[in-house]
């Protein structure tokens, strides 16, 4: 966090994405739908963040200014937010349950199934695929989940995930504010990109690139022995998020130590 003082004013602006609150992220995510040069993104971002009064901004020099605006080049790089500043969000009078920070108590079947739907919708840009992507992790909390949640192996209030739910969320998220949709997806991206770096070796590129075709599928199958049967499968789609990708790393770290050895002895 940089702290800026401005006469006798004093005000806090974020350093990094982890910083923003929640005001802050859906202002950003307002902004990124913009046609905006990079001067004029930086600009808005330093008079909303600064949180002063127009008079007082415009006494800012334009070298201060210049500086400060440069303090937020991490906007415009790589998203790496993984603190969910949403975890709730409420419509019509129904509140709906996030995941949370660094979707530490998701399903690896909610994260594939949440994936498919991001690249689904860098692809089309289609609302209606955005909306059912906030539709996957935004759910009911569980029945009677005050006293559920001492006796459950998991800290995840939400709702089971089920596809005929999950298409009457969709209908109702479709008029959710889309700046809010896109903080969701910031977040989630933020979240995707900090996995390679926790797990180097299930995202290193293979030499059999013809098993990257096919997404996670060849991981899921590889985790559940092989076995393609509907209770192997569902026993690796149901398994906590981390716990999958600790397996995975596992294996891959089997597998590329697998190749070396080979090619030494070729």
């Amino acid at each position: 966090m940089n702290i800026v003082q401005i006469n006798s004013v004093s005000c806090k602006l974020p350093s990094v994405w982890n910083e923003l609150t929640k005001k802050q992220l859906l202002f950003v995510s307002k902004l990124f739908s913009k046609s905006l040069t990079i001067v004029d993104f930086e600009v808005q971002a330093l008079y909303e963040f600064l949180t002063i009064k127009k008079k007082l901004f415009f006494k800012i020099h334009p070298e201060d200014a210049y500086f400060l605006c440069q303090t937020f080049d991490f906007l415009i790089k790589d998203v790496n937010l993984t603190r969910n500043v949403m975890p709730v969000l409420w419509h019509r009078f129904h509140k709906y349950y996030g995941p949370s920070d660094n979707m530490l108590q998701c399903t690896f079947g909610e994260f594939t199934k949440a994936h498919s739907h991001l690249e689904q919708y860098l692809k089309t840009k289609d609302e209606k695929v955005l909306s059912e992507f906030v539709a996957i992790l935004y759910r009911p909390k569980k029945t009677a989940w005050w006293i559920k949640k001492h006796f459950a192996s998991t800290k995840d209030p939400r709702r089971k995930l089920h596809d005929l739910s999950l298409k009457n969320r969709t209908a109702s998220f479709e008029k959710l504010d889309p700046v809010i949709r896109y903080g969701v997806f910031l977040f989630f991206t933020g979240v995707l990109n900090s996995l390679p770096e926790q797990f180097p070796n299930v995202f290193r590129k293979r030499e059999d690139s013809e098993e990257n075709k096919h997404g996670w599928v060849p991981l899921v199958i590889s985790l559940a022995d092989g076995k393609t049967d509907n209770k192997s499968l569902e026993r690796v789609l149901s398994s906590n998020l981390y716990n999958v990708f600790f397996g995975l790393e596992q294996k891959a770290i089997e597998y590329f130590k697998f190749l070396s050895e080979t090619k030494r002895h070729e």
